[in-house]
């Protein structure tokens, strides 16, 4: 998406406004070319749609070696060839995994050869002031920006991609992002499977025409998100397959779809671990049938296939219900809820050494204590201006680069609820810290499992209210937004400074 096309949506929404018609636009008056989704497409199935070999080997992201990151234009391969059009990370797709060591110093230069602007935001790490990449800290075409900070977030799995405002959605989509590992190297006395057995799966949908990969949002679009018809894992065309041992995995799973909600089951319905969330392990394994991941969450699982050997278990986005307004009905692509075929994992029949075994506990997490000094903050998510084609709001703002909505003190603990008044599930990122989530419609017992464990993104579906809790130790510029991509590029974000 481009300036041009959210100006001329921003010109489209004030005429509609200015002549009573906003109600003409939600019916579909709007002419943005959006076609209704009847549920013929091939992914209603799990199968990638026409023109779309699917069925490949798992490909894993390469290991970035260095301490540049070259953006630029290149190729795409979702399984059947490479064809023009992506924008990549040091040539690759998917984009190169990195792995910092805990405490240690992530040192990194972006060399900007897109021909447009751009920056990195690592993607819930608390980086040093200027390092966060905020909307406003970006690396001029042909120009550089270097990247200081020491790390001090839990071991876990982060992720990294752009965030110039406006262009953040289309130059994630086409390829600029990547998993980012912190290790201490601790996690095989903890009895976690390492090696081999700890895959990092990128999971994102695409829209696929043809057998070419197409970003070309309508208004529509712009109201769900971008919705595609393919799920790719790791860059390639689901579902693929993968060989593995009869032993307990490891799976690091990041949504890294522009808008679209998963639900990650087995194709069984037998259970599984959840072992960490988006800032490191829970205080134990929780056994779940089904975790629902937002766009820019992240979870570890463990399967156990010990007792496996010779079958295939499949990964798999289950069918689930989340009403997305008249927008998801209304979209050119399967709507939120539409099940897809993930990863298919073939099980040695030869028996392993050491096939480990699911560990009873970690350590524990400290609660925050609510008793003391906190502040109150409530941010109303809406959609203003019109049923269907409305712009996204927080507290009836939308983005302006220039201007400071709130201020946060540095180690104050601070209550924040998100109230979504909207028919359009809303996930929340905040930079610069890990929260803890108290509640969900004011009861604790409605937390889902993510839940339970660190967070820098969570999920507020339509009509419901989620609280969380969090504090501050870096004095920066920050942003908060929504992680449906074309939510925060039509200014579904707010600028707060930490001092």
């Amino acid at each position: 998406m481009d300036r041009q096309f959210i100006q001329n949506r921003r010109t489209f929404l004030s005429a509609m406004a200015a002549l009573g018609l906003s109600g003409l636009a939600a019916c579909g008056g709007g002419g943005d070319g959006a076609t209704m989704f009847m549920g013929g497409n091939a992914a209603g199935t799990g199968l990638p749609p026409a023109g779309v070999s699917g069925g490949g080997v798992l490909r894993l992201p390469v290991m970035l070696t260095g301490n540049t990151l070259t953006a630029s234009v290149g190729n795409y391969d979702l399984g059947g060839g490479g064809r023009a059009g992506a924008l990549l990370y040091n040539g690759a797709w998917p984009s190169p995994l990195i792995r910092i060591t805990a405490g240690g110093t992530l040192d990194l230069t972006l060399q900007n050869q897109l021909g447009e602007t751009t920056n990195i935001h690592w993607h819930g790490l608390a980086a040093a002031p200027g390092m966060d990449g905020h909307p406003t800290e970006l690396a001029p075409s042909g120009g550089t920006r270097r990247y200081q900070f020491q790390v001090f977030e839990r071991p876990g799995t982060y992720w990294y991609h752009p965030h110039p405002h406006q262009a953040t959605a289309r130059q994630a989509y086409l390829g600029l992002a990547g998993l980012l590992i912190v290790d201490d190297g601790n996690d095989g006395a903890r009895g976690l499977p390492t090696g081999a057995r700890d895959i990092p799966l990128v999971l994102a949908d695409k829209r696929v025409s043809n057998g070419a990969l197409i970003y070309q949002p309508t208004l529509t679009d712009m109201m769900t998100g971008w919705l595609g018809n393919v799920m790719t894992v790791n860059g390639l065309a689901g579902p693929v397959s993968a060989s593995v041992e009869a032993v307990v995995i490891r799976l690091r799973l990041l949504n890294a779809s522009n808008a679209r909600i998963l639900n990650l089951a087995l194709a069984s319905g037998r259970g599984f671990w959840l072992v960490a969330t988006d800032g490191g392990l829970l205080a134990a394994p929780v056994p779940v049938t089904s975790v629902l991941l937002a766009p820019g969450e992240r979870v570890e699982v463990l399967l156990d296939l010990r007792a496996e050997a010779g079958q295939r278990v499949r990964l798999v986005s289950a069918a689930f219900d989340m009403s997305n307004g008249m927008g998801g009905m209304m979209n050119a692509a399967p709507p939120h809820g539409t099940p897809f075929d993930l990863v298919d994992f073939s099980v040695s029949n030869t028996a392993a050494s050491n096939p480990g075994t699911i560990p009873a506990v970690f350590q524990p997490i400290v609660r925050h204590d609510l008793t003391g000094t906190v502040a109150n903050r409530t941010f109303d998510l809406s959609e203003m201006g019109g049923m269907m084609f409305a712009q996204h709001r927080i507290n009836g703002l939308t983005y302006e680069p220039s201007r400071v909505d709130f201020v946060v003190r540095r180690g104050v603990l601070e209550r924040w609820q998100f109230i979504n008044r909207g028919m359009e599930p809303h996930p929340m990122h905040v930079h610069g810290t890990q929260f803890q989530v108290l509640s969900r419609d004011g009861n604790e017992a409605r937390r889902l499992a993510t839940d339970l464990g660190w967070k820098d993104t969570v999920l507020v579906r339509p009509f419901e209210t989620v609280e969380i809790a969090l504090r501050f130790a870096v004095a920066a510029n920050y942003v908060m937004h929504c992680h449906n991509l074309e939510h925060e590029d039509d200014g579904m974000m707010l600028n707060f400074n930490v001092v």
